[in-house]
Order: C-alpha cells, then sequence, then structure tokens
C-alpha cells in the first residue's frame, strides 16, 4: 500500500470516528442530532432534513416533506440499491464496491440536492 493510499485510508477511519462520536454524543443527551457539517460551516449538507422530510412524507404531508428535503425519495432508493448491492457481493465473497452508474447517481442526487437545499427556505435547513 502506498503512502497515499495509508493517509487516505488515515483520514476516512478519523473522519468516521469523529463523525460516530459526535452523532452519539447528541443520542446520549436524548436528541437527534445536528449535522456536524452544518455546525462546522453553518451551510447545511445535502441530507440535512431528510428525517424530519421523511416523517411528513410518512405522515402525507408531501409539500412539507419536499420543503425539508426535496430529495428524500430519491436518497433513500440510492441507499437501498447501494445496499443490495453490497450485500450481494458480500455473500458472494467480492470485494465490496459500487458499479460506476451508481457512483455517478449519488454523485449526481446529492448535487441536486444540495442546489435544491441552498435555494430552498433556510428555516428548513
Amino acid at each position: 500500500m502506498t503512502l497515499l493510499h495509508r493517509m487516505l485510508r488515515g483520514t476516512a477511519i478519523g473522519t468516521f470516528a469523529v463523525y460516530v462520536a459526535w452523532n452519539f454524543l447528541w443520542l446520549f443527551q436524548g436528541m437527534v442530532p445536528v449535522s456536524l457539517f452544518q455546525s462546522l460551516t453553518g451551510w447545511p449538507s445535502p441530507t440535512t432534513g431528510g428525517t424530519r422530510s421523511l416523517q411528513h412524507l410518512l405522515a402525507g404531508d408531501w409539500r412539507e416533506s419536499l420543503r425539508y428535503n426535496a430529495m428524500t425519495v430519491p436518497l433513500i432508493l440510492l441507499v437501498a440499491v447501494s445496499g443490495l448491492w453490497l450485500g450481494g457481493q458480500f455473500l458472494r465473497r467480492q470485494r465490496l464496491g459500487l458499479p460506476v452508474w451508481l457512483t455517478w447517481s449519488w454523485a449526481a442526487v446529492l448535487v441536486i440536492a444540495w442546489a435544491a437545499k441552498l435555494c430552498g427556505d433556510p428555516g428548513y435547513w
């Protein structure tokens, strides 16, 4: 493994550890975690409002759902497809990875979600 790969792996593991610790800090206080990215930058992440959006969607209030996060349904579909894809690879003992088309789908949906979030009402961040 090259030095660059070791550095990238260490950075990814460290970032994930901070993310998990941040969320546990909030959950152990009995509160829904605030977006770490938004707390650090003041800007919403593409998935900010996703939980509230899903709650409103399940309650039948699709307009309010779209206000919180217009890309909740596509994001849920991507999570499901990605999980099935990776699960199939795991069961077949293959190297885990997403195909190029699914990676580009993630990129496109996240960019659109972020643009929609930034163009929307900050009250829904």
